[in-house]
């Protein structure tokens, strides 16, 4: 079940992507880590799964997908790509948000519905 959950004290958001298909993980992902910067948070958590996988070709096709996109630098406008701070676990990705020096202070969008 995906949902997301801003924790304001740490300045931080998990996101938990389960049950949504590739490409629908891939979108909500940017979205939050690019609110995230907007709101001017420190850290976003993905939660993507694909604990025990090691290899894309055994499966953990949003796992890779998120760790090429950060490789690439296709989230270098919002993430510090080179922080001490990043983990990548089994199950998630923390990164490290860049500061935004004009954070806003608006709703976060709602997750897309589940896909079945």
């Amino acid at each position: 079940m995906a949902w997301f959950e801003v924790d304001i004290y740490n300045k931080s958001i998990e996101v938990d992507l389960h049950d949504y298909s590739y490409r629908t993980a891939i979108a909500v992902s940017r979205e939050k880590i690019k609110e995230a910067y907007d709101h001017g948070l420190k850290f976003i958590r993905l939660i993507h799964g694909s604990t025990h996988i090691r290899d894309k070709n055994d499966g953990g096709s949003i796992k890779f997908a998120l760790r090429t996109m950060l490789k690439r630098g296709e989230l270098d406008r919002w993430v510090d790509r080179g922080s001490k701070n990043n983990k990548f676990d089994g199950g998630y990705l923390l990164l490290a948000i860049r500061p935004n020096p004009a954070p806003v202070d608006s709703d976060w969008k709602e997750m897309p519905a589940y896909e079945y």
